[in-house]
C-alpha cells in the first residue's frame, strides 16, 4: 500500500539552518560625500584619458578562456614583490572575502573554532557561523589595543584553528604592538594552530607582517 501523498505546501526554507537564516547581508553604506578608508575606496573617479586607456588594455584581454596564464603571471609579479620563501606557496581569491571563507572551510573540522579580536573585520565571525565553527572574539583594550593576556588564556582555552590578526585592523586603524604579535603567533604555532595576518590595509602602514 502507497503512503498518502502530503498535501502540506513545500517550504524550502525548511532546507537553510536557522541559524543562516537569522544572518543579515554584508552592509554596503552609501559611499556619496564620504572618503571611505574602511574600504579602500579611492573618491575619485580614473581620468577619462586612463578610462580609454584601460578600455583598450582589457579589450585584448581573452575573458573568454579561463585565466590560466594570467594567473600565473600575476602569481610570478607577486612572488617577485612579496619575496617569500622558496618553499611556500601562494593562493588567489575573488578577494579577502573568499579567501576567508575558504580557510574556514578548510579547517572545518569537529571542535575546530576561529578566534579574533573585536571590533575587526565581521567577515571572520560570518565565515566561522556559516560553516559551522565556533567563533570566539577576544575585546580590545579601552584605547583599541590588542590585550596581549586575553588574546594568550583565549588561545590556551580554545585551541582555535586560526587566529586572524589585521594589520593596521580595521575598523580601528590600529597598529598592534610587534612583540604582543610575535607572542601570540609563537603561542598559536606552538598549539598546533594557524595565523593569519590580514594584509588589506597594509598601505595604510609603513611596516608588513608579509
Amino acid at each position: 500500500m502507497n503512503a498518502p501523498i502530503s498535501s502540506a505546501t513545500p517550504k524550502p526554507l525548511a532546507r537553510i539552518r536557522h541559524d543562516v537564516q537569522g544572518m543579515h547581508a554584508y552592509a554596503v553604506q552609501d559611499s556619496r560625500g564620504l572618503i571611505k578608508l574602511d574600504a579602500m575606496e579611492n573618491p575619485h573617479r580614473l581620468s577619462p584619458a586612463l578610462q580609454a586607456e584601460l578600455g583598450a588594455r582589457l579589450g585584448q584581454v581573452a575573458v573568454n578562456r579561463y585565466p590560466g596564464e594570467r594567473i600565473d603571471a600575476l602569481k610570478t609579479a607577486l612572488w617577485g614583490h612579496a619575496q617569500p620563501p622558496a618553499d611556500w606557496s601562494l593562493m588567489l581569491g575573488n578577494g579577502s572575502d573568499e579567501l576567508i571563507s575558504l580557510l574556514a572551510l578548510a579547517c572545518d573540522l569537529p571542535g575546530a573554532s576561529i578566534l579574533a579580536p573585536l571590533p575587526g573585520f565581521v567577515m571572520y565571525a560570518m565565515s566561522a557561523q556559516l560553516q559551522g565553527l565556533a567563533f570566539h572574539g577576544v575585546p580590545l583594550t579601552a584605547d583599541f589595543e590588542l590585550d596581549e593576556a586575553a588574546m594568550l588564556a583565549a588561545i590556551a582555552r580554545h585551541r582555535p584553528a586560526i587566529v586572524y590578526l589585521a594589520y593596521p585592523n580595521n575598523p580601528t586603524g590600529t597598529l598592534w604592538d610587534e612583540g604582543a604579535i610575535a607572542r601570540i603567533i609563537a603561542a598559536q604555532g606552538a598549539a598546533g594552530g594557524l595565523v593569519v595576518m590580514d594584509a588589506a590595509y597594509q598601505p595604510f602602514a609603513a611596516r608588513s607582517w608579509i
